[in-house]
């Protein structure tokens, strides 16, 4: 049964999503036109670019050195509020693996609830908005739901990725209220939000990541 994530493991989980990104790149700008800029997919895939760089080039530490570089790595190569959103993502996960070479469920759910804390306070929205937050925090309360019943890491991580899933799809039905697409009104309802689907996506390729590291 797999309890951590190591930190092969986190590489493989940023280099999977990494490699979705750039293949979705097209998608993502698709979705991202009928309420934004449509360059969500191209800003993306311009920090996937870099973290693949830095994962290539560089040794780290401990996990705290290497997310908080892969934050770095997307703040300085992604404009826009993608770069600050998922830097902060990136930034605050980074704080629960100082001296760690592996995480394990309770230090991941620690984690993405500071970096869904950071995302809020950074980015002003709440769920229901139409925004990336409308995966995130739906994931991080299904991984806390799991504190209350019996769940290893696999099955949490499978969870908390499904949540995100359906919170993705639940973006169709609302009305944006933050950035370009609160302009829009009734008009951007319809429509899947972008960066909720690239936040569903990062939490896919972590339980992915995690079950093949287990198989």
């Amino acid at each position: 049964m797999t309890t951590t994530l190591s930190q092969g493991t986190v590489t493989t989980w940023l280099e999977r999503f990494c490699a979705e990104v750039i293949a979705a790149e097209s998608h993502l700008n698709e979705l991202d036109a009928a309420t934004g800029d449509g360059e969500h997919g191209s800003n993306l895939a311009q920090g996937a670019a870099a973290v693949r760089a830095l994962l290539k080039d560089r040794e780290f530490g401990d996990v705290q050195d290497q997310l908080a570089a892969v934050a770095m790595a997307i703040v300085n190569s992604v404009g826009g509020a993608s770069g600050a959103l998922y830097g902060t993502f990136f930034l605050r996960l980074s704080d629960v693996g100082e001296g760690r070479s592996a995480l394990d469920l309770a230090a991941l759910t620690e984690g993405l609830r500071s970096a869904l804390a950071g995302i809020r306070e950074l980015g002003g929205s709440a769920p229901g908005d139409k925004t990336l937050l409308d995966a995130i925090h739906p994931a991080v309360t299904e991984l806390e739901s799991s504190a209350t019943r019996p769940a290893d890491l696999l099955t949490a991580l499978d969870r908390a990725a499904a949540a995100a899933e359906h919170g993705r799809d639940a973006t169709a039905s609302m009305v944006a209220r933050m950035g370009r697409g609160s302009y829009l009104g009734d008009r951007s309802r319809g429509h899947v939000d972008a960066g909720a689907t690239s936040m569903a996506m990062l939490l896919r390729c972590l339980h992915v990541s995690a079950e093949e590291a287990g198989a």
